[in-house]
């Protein structure tokens, strides 16, 4: 996860520095959806808008948000109800093999303007912990070209593999 130098860095970008010893203070507490855009803003900039490492917080946030996994269902129900704004993430088919999802008005790169990968990331190991260890997911389309800066939709294609380990 990240280290209390990289949050603080981000914090410091963000102008949010007063935040960063708010577990301490309340674990559970909240901050707003400014204050959540500009982390998010501040964290793409101190990494240089790279798809690679969004994508690799995002996992990593699929397991700090929900370290012991959950029912994929709640998951996205979860994330619809934490983060309050003009956006919607509905499992539109759900099968043993194929998982689709589809963002409405994507609040990353619409909202905040950075790329999906971090949330696509998210979704995809949120559903991969959902699972039986011997399974991983794969995507293997999308509806829209997410990396457009002028779409706020996408569908996210996910197929689920088992997979063998010797």
């Amino acid at each position: 996860y990240l280290d209390y130098d990289g949050m603080k860095s981000i914090l410091k970008e963000a102008g949010l520095l007063e935040l960063k010893d708010i577990r301490e203070v309340d674990p559970e507490g909240e901050i707003d959806f400014f204050s959540f855009k500009k982390i998010i803003s501040a964290q793409n900039c101190l990494l240089y808008d790279s798809t690679d490492l969004l994508s690799e917080i995002g996992r990593k946030f699929s397991f700090y948000l929900f370290p012991f996994g959950k029912v994929f269902e709640e998951v996205v129900e979860e994330i619809n109800n934490l983060v309050i704004a003009d956006w919607q993430v509905k499992i539109v088919e759900n099968r043993a093999e194929t998982v689709i999802i589809r963002v409405d008005k994507c609040i990353f790169c619409s909202e905040i303007g950075v790329s999906c990968e971090l949330f696509k990331s998210f979704l995809i190991h949120s559903l991969e912990k959902s699972l039986p260890s011997d399974y991983r997911v794969v995507p293997y389309e999308t509806k829209e070209n997410i990396s457009n800066p002028n779409h706020n939709s996408f569908v996210l294609k996910l197929r689920i593999e088992k997979t063998f380990i010797s």
